[in-house]
């Protein structure tokens, strides 16, 4: 079986907005800094258990904060993130911005035949949902990892939670059910339904 793990976007732009502006910092307050550690996952969630590891770049950028290993592909978009982004290359934002979102079957089409697909990257909301459900509505089997998109800079801080080796959407969900519950929080809790069931379950997003 060809089974395939797919990094949605590892660029610069994105990983940056969840990184401490300085490294000193992880070491200053005692938290592990976050790069190495996505590294391991990858490794050992999917290259270790015989998953073709491919990253999804845009044609314009680069890779960041990854470390890629030969047997690794990448596929590229069919727009360029200065085309996607909302702001210009000097930052300042475009008026009347409408996202350009990449063709998520020309992406899917770059894969060639899969039986089972996982998928991680930025934005876990957005594009990661997207390819998940154009994914899963061509047929593929497919699993969003939750813990390696863009909710990993948060969670991998959780020791009894997080593990490098494995994810588990039923533990990711007791995970959240119960840290509202120590928050104090009413739950309030809204099932998005993703076509054809991508997390093989509800994605379940507490407020």
């Amino acid at each position: 079986m060809n089974k395939v793990f797919l990094y949605l976007y590892p660029i610069e732009e994105y990983t940056k907005m969840f990184l401490f502006h300085n490294d000193e910092l992880y070491d200053k307050m005692n938290i592990k800094h976050p790069l190495p550690i996505l590294n391991e996952c990858i490794q050992k969630r999917y290259r270790d258990k015989g998953l073709q590891v491919v990253f999804a770049l845009y044609p314009d950028r680069n890779i960041f904060g990854i470390t890629r290993q030969p047997q690794d592909k990448i596929i590229y978009t069919d727009v360029t993130f200065d085309e996607a982004s909302a702001c210009y290359s000097d930052g300042t934002q475009k008026k009347n911005f409408v996202p350009k979102y990449p063709n998520e079957q020309l992406l899917l089409n770059q894969l060639g035949h899969i039986d089972e697909l996982v998928i991680g990257g930025y934005h876990f909301s957005d594009c990661v949902k997207r390819v998940g459900e154009v994914a899963m509505d061509i047929g593929i089997n497919t699993t969003i990892d939750l813990d390696l998109t863009d909710l990993f800079f948060s969670l991998y801080r959780n020791n009894e939670y997080f593990q490098i080796d494995q994810y588990d959407p039923k533990r990711y969900k007791e995970y959240w059910q119960r840290k509202l519950e120590q928050l104090g929080k009413k739950k309030r809790i809204y099932r998005t339904r993703v076509s054809k069931n991508v997390w093989k379950s509800y994605l379940w997003i507490l407020f």
